[in-house]
């Protein structure tokens, strides 16, 4: 007993700080509604005893001071991971270390997210550590005294190694492989420490060694893929020859459409174009990801990377995208963003890679002294995007991708905002979820006045027209969001929470069609193969497929799928009706190796730019 007692005596800054550490890690997953699982709390306590080695048998000012570092270190980082899964419904990531780039325009939202109570509740003890150090070291309580059985502090650290490689080949490496996709999953089985570290690994291992590409493997994916989206369609070249617009709307999901906030229509001009057209209350984002990522599937009907990186790393790749397609086929090119060009690098992406005819960026637009926040106005960008439109040979395609209700949501610098508004939000309380029904009522009424001029300058009956939202909106107070579910009766549960973010609005008009909703899920990966057999142009390569046939599913990199009666999310399969787990059929199970196979053929494709590769062999 007397030597246990010594032994925690001489331990106690050490067991204190691994304590804390694990109990960290676990306020996280508490505060993102992560499982706590035991293989989780197991992994975290071997990786945090390896930490808080350098106090193992140590009673010292240094060993104080290092816990205070380390702790404060590990605190900084959950918290950011903590803001950033506010941001983004995700983890970082070492891959976005080129990110930094636009600290900036990212700053401005993340400093939107960072909240009084979140500092206090993260760094609260971190403040009463520091001040209960200072204390003791004042009093001098403790002195510089090591053991003189040094002996065990090696014992103890080559056991922990042991243990901790043991659990990384055994466990740990099997598990990044397996939700590889999916950082939340990785977090729930990992703890956010050995996230990080097989992060790290895995960002290490491709900045220095290049992928070694399992050819054969690679070839029957993709010929399985291929065969498997060739499927006939009565709708082939019926739009031929006719333009192409397409209006990406940041921010906006699926969850504000025809919807009422104390009877009054959040989004009236876009419930009426969704309801005048082919509208699919289905359709979702191919992943978790930036503006830019949504552009990239849109453009190439291939899966995103981590955040942006395919825009930052691989532009110079060959894409057989949407624009090089058409341009070939006598279309004339144009993107339109009002933003700086060098954002998500679109410049070299759209005029070197899908070498499009006309790019226009913020400085191509007169902002009449009208902004939104920091951002352009969209009333502006898209009535003066018609009018450049007026001036386009055609055939044109054309894609403009607005950014008013970009985060923080603020309207600050649009001229007679009251008479533009139709929507009063003061019955909300939370001043996340009324700024953003704000940003988005605005954005509607942008958006009828870009409807208008369409119509006047006689653009529509020529032109297959495209709206949906590039995201969601990564809202934080899903209570006050929860309530306006309910008050418009439709159902609120943990999966339609858990979908919010990639459930977005799409709505196509096509001249001579009528107006009609369908239910089954697709995806933004489909948009690609769906226009260019609108058209009747063949399609050499895309992952996704004609959404007028009878496909129905959607991956969703980082989630899971989902099909109108069935979802698979974070490893889970629920009916949808009455969203209970259910056993997996066998056609559930073959969806699951599909869209394994389909994220690695794509994920492979552009680590090694093999499209070439595979349309040639």
């Amino acid at each position: 007993m007397k030597n246990f007692y010594s032994f925690f005596k001489n331990n106690i800054i050490y067991f204190v700080g691994v304590f804390l550490l694990v109990y960290k890690s676990l306020l996280l997953n508490i505060l993102l509604d992560i499982p706590i699982l035991f293989e989780s709390i197991l992994s975290s306590f071997l990786l945090v005893l390896f930490v808080m080695l350098p106090t193992f048998n140590k009673i010292s000012k240094k060993s104080l001071i290092y816990l205070n570092i380390i702790y404060f270190i590990i605190t900084l980082v959950i918290y950011t991971n903590f803001i950033y899964y506010g941001y983004s419904n995700n983890f970082l990531s070492f891959y976005q270390i080129d990110n930094l780039q636009y600290s900036k325009e990212i700053g401005i939202s993340l400093v939107y997210l960072i909240k009084l109570n979140s500092i206090i509740l993260f760094f609260l003890d971190n403040i009463i550590l520091l001040i209960l150090s200072i204390i003791i070291l004042k009093r001098k309580k403790i002195s510089s005294v090591a053991s003189t059985k040094t002996w065990c502090k090696y014992v103890f650290m080559f056991t922990l190694l042991t243990l901790n490689i043991i659990l990384a080949e055994t466990r740990l490496d099997k598990i990044y492989e397996e939700y590889i996709y999916n950082k939340t999953s990785m977090v729930e089985h990992l703890s956010i420490y050995y996230y990080h570290v097989e992060d790290f690994k895995d960002y290490f291992y491709h900045l220095f060694f290049k992928e070694k590409v399992d050819y054969n493997k690679l070839n029957d994916i993709y010929k399985e893929n291929k065969n498997s989206k060739i499927v006939n369609s009565n709708l082939t070249g019926i739009a031929k020859g006719k333009n192409i617009i397409i209006l990406q709307l940041e921010s906006v999901g699926e969850c504000i459409i025809n919807m009422k906030l104390d009877g009054q229509e959040i989004t009236p001009n876009l419930n009426k174009f969704f309801n005048n057209s082919i509208y699919f209350s289905n359709m979702y984002n191919q992943g978790i990801g930036t503006t830019a990522d949504s552009e990239h599937t849109t453009a190439t009907s291939m899966y995103p990377l981590e955040n942006g990186r395919v825009y930052q790393k691989y532009y110079h790749n060959d894409w057989l995208d949407l624009y090089s397609i058409l341009q070939n086929q006598g279309y004339y090119t144009a993107a339109m963003h009002p933003n700086v060009n060098t954002f998500w690098n679109r410049i070299l992406v759209y005029k070197n890679s899908y070498k499009v005819n006309e790019y226009d960026d913020i400085y191509n637009f007169n902002s009449n002294g009208e902004m939104a926040g920091e951002f352009f106005s969209d009333e502006q960008f898209l009535i003066q995007a018609v009018n450049k439109m007026n001036y386009f040979k055609e055939p044109f395609l054309c894609m403009m991708i607005a950014i008013s209700t970009h985060i923080p949501y603020s309207l600050d610098g649009v001229s007679n905002l009251e008479d533009k508004l139709t929507l009063d939000a003061s019955s909300i309380e939370s001043d996340e979820i009324r700024n953003y029904m704000l940003s988005c009522n605005f954005a509607d009424y942008s958006f009828g006045k870009f409807m208008e001029s369409l119509e006047k300058n006689n653009l529509l009956d020529n032109s297959i027209l495209i709206v949906y939202g590039d995201h969601g909106a990564g809202l934080i107070d899903l209570n006050s969001l929860e309530e306006l579910f309910n008050e418009n009766k439709k159902e609120y549960n943990n999966n339609i929470e858990n979908l919010l973010n990639v459930h977005i609005p799409f709505g196509i008009k096509i001249p001579g069609f009528k107006n009609q909703i369908i239910d089954r899920s697709v995806a933004k990966i489909d948009i690609k193969p769906t226009l260019l057999n609108l058209l009747g142009i063949d399609d050499k390569f895309s992952l996704g497929m004609d959404i007028f046939t009878s496909k129905d599913y959607a991956f969703i990199k980082g989630i899971g799928y989902v099909t109108k009666d069935y979802y698979y999310i974070n490893d889970d399969y629920y009916e949808r009706s009455s969203n209970t787990v259910i056993l997996p059929n066998n056609r559930l199970l073959k969806l699951k190796e599909i869209m394994d196979n389909e994220l690695y053929l794509s994920d492979t494709i552009i680590n090694n730019n093999l499209i070439s590769y595979l349309i040639d062999n």
